[in-house]
């Protein structure tokens, strides 16, 4: 429903959230899920359903982000009147480095690792969501979720953990990653992705990592989950229409049947962009390419690669 500013406001300048976005440092992702969850701000919508914000909503929002990137909760900033949180702001910096030894992302991160050692399920859940809220959408994938997956992954192979951790982290950053593709604003006419992992590759936590990212950048995504045959992989990205296929492999790094599932996959698929990532990626690097498929390095590398292939006609 369309709701119109009230008389004292109605000369006032309102702003897309394009614009909010660039001022507050606050991902659009972040914005909806601060109003849905905390109703920190009530943007007025235009006709066609756009939210618009005034010079107020834009005070209260880089307060906000300031202070949650110091380290605040937003479920307790959320709570305080602007002049409490302008007293907040003053009395501390809020320029943080990105990557520095306890920085917010390594800290959300800390604390996600201690639930999943306690075999915590509600408090990984909890830590994960609110980190999201707080940290913006790439910060959280690239700083907190890959990371945490990495450090579980290998403590399981080590054996500092056991496969009921892994499992538990797994579905809880299934669960939380869902809530963010959900959360995405994506068009009917948005491009297609597919994402899987390919036949002896059972773990799915970078798959549901370049579903969450690529349906953050906008496209509409279909995840498969692991360890799925490649002409079920290949008939998937067919049926949906896919603009491109990305494919998640981790461990193990030395299957010699991988090289013909992307063979097959390529047959069904000749001319589909094909993506592939993950820590065992490299280590497939010549089979990868020798399919025209691309090695991405991390999930920066794969939101350029989707930005140019969204831009391509």
């Amino acid at each position: 429903m369309t709701i119109p500013p009230s008389q004292s406001e109605a000369d006032h300048p309102r702003h897309p959230v394009r614009v909010v976005a660039q001022r507050t440092s606050l991902s659009g992702h972040v914005l909806r899920a601060w109003e849905r969850r905390y109703g920190v701000v009530a943007p007025v919508r235009t006709e066609g359903g756009q939210r618009l914000y005034s010079d107020n909503d834009i005070e209260l929002l880089s307060l906000l982000q300031a202070l949650t990137a110091a380290g605040g909760s937003i479920g307790q900033l959320a709570r305080l009147p602007v002049a409490e949180l302008r007293r907040l702001a003053q009395s501390q910096p809020v320029a943080l480095p990105q990557v520095v030894p306890g920085d917010p992302a390594t800290r959300w991160r800390a604390r996600a690792m201690n639930a999943v050692q306690a075999l915590d399920a509600g408090a990984l859940r909890s830590e994960l969501g609110r980190a999201a809220l707080s940290l913006g959408l790439p910060t959280f994938l690239d700083q907190l979720v890959a990371p945490l997956l990495r450090e579980v992954g290998a403590q399981w192979r080590e054996g500092r953990l056991g496969i009921a951790h892994e499992h538990l982290a797994t579905v809880v950053v299934r669960e939380v990653l869902g809530w963010v593709r959900d959360s995405a604003e994506t068009l009917a006419t948005a491009p297609q992705l597919v994402v899987a992992t390919p036949p002896n590759q059972m773990h799915e936590g970078g798959a549901l990592l370049v579903a969450a990212a690529a349906a953050a950048e906008g496209w509409r995504v279909t995840c498969l989950g692991a360890n799925l045959p490649g002409e079920d992989i290949a008939s998937a990205a067919m049926r949906t229409g896919a603009r491109a296929l990305a494919l998640s492999v981790i461990h193990p790094d030395d299957d010699p049947a991988l090289g013909a599932h992307l063979v097959s996959i390529r047959r069904a698929l000749p001319a589909i962009p094909l993506l592939v990532g993950g820590a065992a990626a490299p280590a497939y690097r010549a089979e990868i390419e020798a399919v025209g498929g691309r090695v991405f390095g991390d999930l920066a590398e794969l939101r350029g690669t989707l930005g140019r292939l969204a831009n391509e006609t």
